[in-house]
């Protein structure tokens, strides 16, 4: 995400740069690495029907698992791995599935592509982290700490992903973010975020030449079981420190190409970095209107979508419907994740010494995990940073309150919540009832934002951000006839799926001295 002290171009058109003069043919084969040394030896047979892209283009290998495509002289040739295969990982655990064809590369010759045979179950998790953003090896440790410790050798994904931003303008931090993440043991593909382009570009087709020489085409996809995951780089540069939300015309013609090679009832996923809906409260252009009509228009005859975006350091699920231009038979689900980093590995320190992160809209820093299964939406749960995975919902309530007042507010902020959850309190014994979604500040981080402005020696490290309206907070009020006492106000929150999790705190009714 952009830095609070940067903001936003608006509403500039894209350029489109057309294929290098010094385009040439480039063909290979995809085969069958059984002995998995990475090279095409005798008795490895070519895999027939796997796609195989420039970035444009899109062709299947034929029955030989030959392909033959045309490429500009710095342009990536990239196999989209089928169902049932994966391409090689480095040291480093990040997927070898491209060839770089750029200055300093290898002759061109045969550009052959080795899979390794993967059993994919149609039920999977997939593990996304977006802005995980350091500044410093100081913060590549506290995403250590924080998140990776906790996941180190998991086996309960099939790979995992981080939607951008994988380090703040800092290129030189990549192998420290690649060697820590690497701990959790999965397959791990990254998109590019505005964090990771090169300032000093020449153009919008250079902006990511230093993430690209760590993690290869900006632009790429791939399926596992029966989604198709495409990665869209959605940061158009502007110069500067300028950018906007929006797509190239190669990217549209990869995306359309894509589709077509692709069963019609696969659940396709789409991810990016910059939101398709507008998050700042002005509605001010930050993702271009058109592109994202053009998109719209590519999936809507296509029943199972996702959209996946980070960058806005909160969590938000926007349900895109024919007010947005989106003309499919239902919304369509866009899971804005909340970052890895939170609010910018900012804010006072914990009992360890590691910054709160806490996002401004009180969301605690994390990841999410979606668990699929077949061509369904998956299910998505939120997983808070130095919490326990049922750790759902902040309650923010008054310590003391005099009693008789029919006025006194408390706030659940569900974190993962949107309009079809459930959300209920009730005081002690009495009768659960339905409390009322709002758009504020969550109380509880507004007063952590305000406590710093109070200090007599600020602490060292990020100031907390500005608080921002939170999309997922439920107001409800303390009953007029309590009497004085401590009691309990718990609130219970059911998603969609039906799975309710559950939270309390004490309140204190004193009567006012005389």
């Amino acid at each position: 995400m952009v830095l609070p002290r940067l903001c936003l171009a608006l509403g500039l058109a894209s350029a489109f740069f057309p294929a290098a003069a010094s385009a040439a043919s480039v063909s290979g084969v995809v085969f069958d690495d059984r002995n998995a040394n990475g090279r095409h030896d005798p008795g490895e047979p070519g895999l027939a029907q796997v796609a195989v892209s420039n970035g444009t283009d899109v062709v299947l290998t034929d029955a030989g698992g030959r392909y033959e495509l045309t490429a500009g002289g710095d342009a990536t040739i990239f196999v989209i791995k089928p169902r049932g295969w994966r391409p090689p990982i480095d040291a480093q655990n990040l997927p070898q599935y491209y060839h770089r064809l750029g200055p300093g590369a290898a002759p061109l010759g045969s550009v052959d592509f080795p899979l390794l045979k993967n059993e994919e179950s149609d039920a999977f998790r997939v593990l996304v982290f977006t802005d995980p953003q350091p500044y410093s090896p100081k913060d590549v440790g506290y995403l250590a700490h924080t998140i990776v410790d906790g996941l180190a050798g998991t086996r309960d994904a099939a790979f995992g992903i981080t939607l951008g931003d994988v380090a703040n303008d800092r290129f030189d931090l990549y192998p420290a973010v690649n060697d820590t993440m690497a701990r959790i043991g999965l397959p791990w593909y990254n998109l590019s975020g505005n964090h990771d382009l090169n300032l000093d570009t020449p153009d919008d087709r250079h902006e990511f030449a230093s993430f690209e020489a760590v993690y290869g085409p900006s632009t790429y996809a791939f399926h596992h079981g029966r989604v198709l995951f495409i990665a869209l780089n959605d940061v158009r540069f502007l110069g500067g420190l300028r950018y906007i939300g929006g797509l190239r015309e190669d990217q549209f013609a990869f995306v359309a190409n894509l589709l077509r090679v692709t069963p019609r009832d696969e659940l396709v996923v789409l991810m990016m970095h910059i939101p398709w809906f507008f998050p700042n409260p002005s509605n001010a252009e930050t993702f271009r209107v058109a592109d994202r009509a053009r998109l719209f228009a590519l999936l809507q005859d296509r029943p199972n979508n996702l959209w996946l975006s980070g960058h806005t350091h909160y969590q938000r699920h926007v349900f895109h419907d024919a007010a947005d231009g989106w003309q499919g038979a239902q919304p369509l689900h866009e899971y804005n994740v909340a970052a890895a980093s939170g609010s910018f590995w900012g804010g006072p320190p914990d009992a360890a010494g590691i910054p709160i992160a806490t996002m401004w809209d009180g969301t605690p820093h994390g990841y999410a995990v979606l668990s699929f299964n077949g061509v369904a939406a998956p299910a998505i749960d939120y997983r808070p940073a130095r919490e326990p995975a049922d750790h759902q919902i902040g309650l923010y309530a008054p310590d003391t309150v005099a009693p008789r007042l029919g006025y006194v507010s408390f706030f659940a902020n569900v974190f993962n919540g949107h309009d079809g959850w459930t959300v209920e309190a009730r005081v002690d014994d009495r009768v659960w009832s339905k409390i009322t979604r709002v758009l504020e500040w969550d109380p509880a981080y507004a007063k952590l934002y305000l406590t710093q402005d109070s200090r007599a020696v600020p602490f060292a490290g990020r100031r907390l951000p500005d608080p921002t309206v939170c999309y997922h907070l439920w107001r409800g009020y303390l009953p007029a006839d309590l009497p004085a006492g401590v009691h309990t106000i718990e609130v219970r929150a059911s998603d969609p799926a039906g799975r309710t999790f559950v939270t309390t705190r004490e309140v204190r009714l004193v009567e006012p001295a005389p």
